[in-house]
């Protein structure tokens, strides 16, 4: 223990006489560990770190999956097949999610709210904070109206009432009775959920019966104990296929996925990259203080030789060197955590909406985050150390207390040199690559026809309560007078209104045939995105009708019913045909109670552009939009109000706040939000990737180039007696600037090489990543080849104009 203490007072001592020397190693380090810091905090607490439930790694989620291969929502007896008939679960619940307009307090507002369904809580083992949860025998159809709460609302919204327990709160004109309010934290299955209430009331509203209907429902479960996923997916297999064989072949399957996977989803592979990037960072500030420690350590060498004749052995020698290197590592994870500090602070804002609100509170400079960066500096400092120590102590003690040991060992550091320079040049193109495929990539999506126009569009949701607006005529007479309003709205050129939106997050679905194909037979049905759409809706989003015409104020009820179809649905079904006259049915209507229900043909009247709906990268499956004034279908229609503006869309939004009251004083506005707003959170990955991936690879850049610098620097200096002798013989100084500018461009082209192939293999890992942009993207690789050679040739430019201008009296004057 003295001794190691020995040799820390003297590795400090030794490393504060040269304070240019480690302030240069602990910032080139801090800036590398930093970045490290940084992005493991997001690995940590998006995936690493357990959820605030018991034993979360049990908690899985089945999705269903349709005949057709797409994921879809839940239906209420596959929930009771899947939750009684598979053994692998310990408890089994659902939920779904609806908007309920909240009154009887300051002002109406709109509040989010899961309807639970079975072990809901019980599966998160999630106990009350007050009061008690719903248990799952309240959860059924005749359920009474009860509701638990969370801590934000009973914070925010009753004023932290210690007395909120056995209250009533209003939800669409019901009253619902407080039983509970949950732990501060709990935030399942999203931050914005703020009442909990039993599905069961709703039955009346949901196909419970139909096995082939869904509303949105999900489910979640518990694995019994020591039961892995595969062992469950394997039972839940075997109970769909029952299913298939005696209920019905065409019920949905089932994936099981863990919770951070309903958490994250493809997020992770975007997290897990950006920890690839700044491990390549890190190397490269590791090279770089490699290659500072061996040229001081040809400043040693006499030092150390010293040290080894007077009796100190070589294992003592390099132990006292590792111990600088530790000290330089501690000091540079010291930094690290200071500029992390402030780097996560910085990164957490520009995080992309992919990362729940709960994980992103918990990015923190923690004891996790503290450890690994400890951990860290250790390794850097063994990393970047090792090799110059054991390097510096040479056995050949008697050359090096002549003449500082001139010869073979001298020509082996300098390849090491260079070939740790030629690694930094490499691993920066690899760096590089990546962020230029990403950038180029976000570009191609930036232009990527979405068949609409996102610019100058508000929407928002006005949510009309099923117990005010109980009939067809007072639910279709408000938004009908609502969109007259806003249309007459100064800067207002188009109001529209519809029950989803492009790349909403939301969807209506059904299964659709044309005419001519058996309705009835659904092996022969199609799955169907559709729009209730207003008379302006396609001028309001920007769509184009490419054939046939809008819907106008004759498509009304009672009227020839009527769709518009896209450009997908009429080459799937009438490829080389006019679609318009065609008639597809995705309805069926029951005039007589004792009569099986007939199909409702609509006849195809326009064919609008298709429109990327789900995901920006993707295109949707075949979509239709059904007339506003001619749709029946309006159980839970959440009206959404679309407006095209001349100019800001957030300019008009307070006249149309004064025009919603003015018809209904009691009815809020919720989910405001510009078109453009919603698109760009849909890129929020890519352009959070390509900023952080530009900065390390400036970053990059930038520690390539110092390395590059001081290679060549030390390499003149170590040459200053040929050079000298060189220019004393005749040479000129351009001969001696091609020279020394040709050992760095060698050492750059050599760089360029190793790290072009090793490019071509981080962009083929990058592939799932990119849109539009291949994994050997040659204009892409020979651009950021020419930014690192030009900045690396840049570095070597300084040291060889230095060596032009030797004097070759002075170096001989010296020698």
């Amino acid at each position: 223990m003295d001794t190691l203490i020995q040799d820390i007072r003297f590795a400090a001592r030794t490393l504060l006489k040269r304070p240019g020397f480690t302030i240069a190693i602990v910032l080139t380090l801090g800036l590398g560990i930093a970045a490290n810091t940084a992005i493991f905090s997001v690995v940590n607490a998006v995936l690493l770190s357990p959820f605030p439930f018991d034993e979360a790694e049990r908690v899985v989620a089945p999705n269903p999956i349709s005949s057709r291969g797409f994921g879809i929502s839940l239906s209420i007896p596959n929930y009771y097949d899947w939750k009684e008939k598979a053994g692998a679960w310990e408890t089994f619940g659902a939920y779904r999610g609806s908007n309920a307009v909240l009154t009887g307090l300051d002002r109406p507002d709109v509040v989010r709210v899961q309807q639970v369904l079975g072990d809901f809580f019980e599966v998160l083992r999630i106990l009350p904070a007050e009061g008690r949860l719903i248990a799952a025998d309240e959860t059924e159809p005749g359920a009474v109206p009860i509701a638990v709460i969370t801590t934000a609302f009973w914070q925010n919204r009753l004023g932290g009432d210690p007395d909120a327990v056995g209250t009533a709160i209003t939800l669409d004109d019901i009253p619902y009775t407080i039983v509970g309010v949950l732990p501060r934290g709990f935030e399942f299955p999203s931050p914005t959920t703020e009442v909990y209430v039993p599905l069961g009331l709703f039955s009346e509203d949901l196909a419970w019966t139909n096995r082939g209907s869904s509303s949105g429902t999900a489910a979640i479960a518990r694995l019994a104990e020591g039961v892995s996923l595969e062992q469950a997916q394997a039972d839940l297999d075997r109970v769909i296929a029952t299913i298939h064989a005696e209920d019905d072949p065409d019920a949905a399957t089932a994936e099981l996925t863990t919770l951070i996977d309903l958490y994250v989803g493809d997020v992770r592979t975007s997290i897990w990259i950006l920890m690839g990037a700044v491990g390549l960072v890190l190397l490269i500030a590791c090279a770089n203080v490699a290659n500072l420690l061996l040229v001081r350590g040809e400043g040693r060498q006499r030092e150390l030789a010293v040290r080894t004749a007077l009796g100190a052995g070589r294992g003592r020698v390099v132990r006292q060197l590792l111990t600088e290197s530790l000290l330089l590592g501690l000091a540079g994870g010291v930094a690290g955590v200071g500029i992390g500090t402030l780097a996560i602070a910085g990164m957490v804002a520009a995080l992309p909406d992919g990362i729940p609100q709960a994980m992103a509170n918990s990015i923190e400079m923690d004891t996790s985050v503290l450890g690994f960066t400890f951990a860290l500096s250790i390794i850097t400092g063994l990393l970047f150390g090792v090799v110059p120590a054991l390097r510096s102590v040479r056995p050949d003690i008697v050359s090096t207390l002549k003449d500082g040991g001139r010869g073979s060992a001298g020509a082996d550091r300098r390849r090491l040199r260079s070939g740790l320079v030629v690694a930094e040049i490499g691993l920066s193109l690899m760096l590089l690559a990546g962020a230029g495929l990403l950038v180029k990539s976000l570009d191609e999506l930036q232009r990527i026809d979405k068949g609409f126009d996102e610019n100058n569009v508000l929407t928002l949701r006005v949510p009309l309560p099923d117990s005010k607006y109980d009939t067809e005529p007072k639910w279709r007479a408000f938004y009908t007078e609502l969109t007259t309003r806003t249309k007459a709205l100064p800067g207002v050129e188009f109001a529209s209104v519809s029950q989803i939106f492009p790349l909403s997050g939301s969807s209506w679905e059904t299964s659709i045939s044309p005419e001519g194909i058996d309705p009835t037979d659904s092996a022969n049905r199609d799955s169907v995105l559709y729009y209730i759409a207003d008379i302006d809706h396609f001028d309001a989003l920007g769509i184009g009708i490419v054939r046939g015409r809008k819907f106008d104020e004759s498509d009304v009820v009672g009227a020839q019913p009527v769709v518009i179809i896209d450009e997908t649905m009429a080459e799937t079904y009438w490829p080389g045909e006019d679609p318009l006259g065609k008639r597809i049915t995705m309805e069926s209507e029951q005039p007589d109670p004792n009569t099986d229900p007939v199909p409702v043909y609509r006849t195809v009247v326009g064919v609008a552009r298709h429109v990327r709906h789900y995901e920006i990268e993707e295109t949707s499956r075949i979509e239709a939009y059904l007339p506003f004034h001619q749709s029946e279908r309006w159980w839970g229609f959440g009206g959404y109000l679309m407006v095209r503006t001349t100019g800001d869309p957030a300019a008009v939004l307070s006249l149309i706040r004064n025009e919603v009251e003015a018809l209904d004083p009691d009815q809020p506005l919720s989910r405001v939000r510009t078109l453009s707003d919603v698109v760009a959170s849909r890129l929020s990955t890519y352009r959070a990737m390509r900023g952080l991936l530009i900065i390390f690879s400036a970053l990059a850049l930038a520690l390539a180039a110092v390395g590059i610098y001081g290679v060549m620097s030390f390499s003149v200096a170590e040459r200053s007696r040929e050079i000298g002798i060189r220019v004393a013989l005749g040479a000129e100084s351009r001969q001696v600037l091609v020279m020394v500018c040709g050992q760095g461009a060698k050492l750059t082209a050599t760089g360029l090489v190793v790290g072009g192939a090793g490019a071509l293999a981080v962009t083929r890992w990058l592939q799932s990543e990119l849109y539009g942009v291949g994994a050997a993207e040659p204009l892409t690789l020979v651009a950021v080849a020419a930014i690192l050679a030009t900045v690396a040739l840049s570095a070597t430019y300084l040291p060889a104009r230095r060596a032009a201008r030797v004097d070759p009296a002075m170096v001989l004057r010296d020698e």
